[in-house]
């Protein structure tokens, strides 16, 4: 009896056959994703450890400089500096390392240390930080840098603010221009920055930029 079937044998042969030509390359792609997948696992599992072991760092710096409300210490800023030193070097690609810069640089200005402060703050942005992070390193540093007297390139710091610092970069704007002697364009920066905080700033905030505004009037005699 004839039939499209093949035999027993006939199959197991061809079996055989394909496999002697393409078991190798089979075995090579299953293990090849296999190490993928379990790759793909260990990677995540790493990153978490990682995340994990930098948090635990940053709360150790947090409790470092949280105990009270006094003033730091040598010991205490020297222990600060020396745990945010290990968040950077060890941990470089998290947030914590960033957050850790970022209160370096505060540190270092209470200190007088305005060089190191922008060298913080400048290591922070090649991090690629997210955008508030960001944010908030570039308004720091111009404030850095107007403190330096490097007015050019603390507005150049400014020159992309985003949507929520607007107001706040463009007071600090005024007070870079005032700080150049340009009067005109700091009454101008003010009133624009006043404009865009209405809706946005706390009342602290408006009314420190109010005094500002009025300080411009008393100086110009208006």
């Amino acid at each position: 009896m004839s039939t499209d079937y093949q035999s027993d044998e006939e199959q197991i042969e061809a079996i055989k056959k394909w496999w002697k030509e393409n078991g190798k390359s089979t075995v090579t792609g299953i293990a090849l994703a296999l190490a993928a997948v379990f790759g793909w696992q260990g990677w995540q599992k790493q990153q978490q450890e990682t995340n994990y072991a930098a948090s635990a760092a940053y709360q150790n710096l947090l409790n470092v400089v949280a105990k009270d409300q006094a003033p730091l210490n040598d010991e205490q800023i020297a222990s600060a500096n020396y745990l945010a030193d290990i968040l950077k070097n060890d941990y470089s690609a998290t947030a914590y390392a960033q957050f850790a810069a970022l209160y370096k640089a505060q540190l270092a200005v209470k200190a007088g240390k305005l060089t190191d402060a922008e060298a913080e703050l400048r290591w922070v942005l090649s991090q690629s930080p997210v955008e508030e992070v960001k944010a908030q390193a570039h308004l720091r540093l111009a404030k850095v840098l107007l403190a330096s007297e490097k007015y050019d390139l603390a507005l150049a710091e400014l020159a992309q603010p985003a949507s929520a610092y607007k107001p706040l970069y463009t007071e600090l704007k005024g007070d870079i221009y005032l700080a150049q002697g340009d009067v005109s364009a700091a009454r101008d920066a003010y009133l624009q920055a006043k404009t865009l905080a209405t809706a946005t700033a706390n009342a602290s905030a408006n009314n420190l930029l109010e005094l500002k505004i009025q300080q411009l009037k008393v100086a110009e005699g208006v």
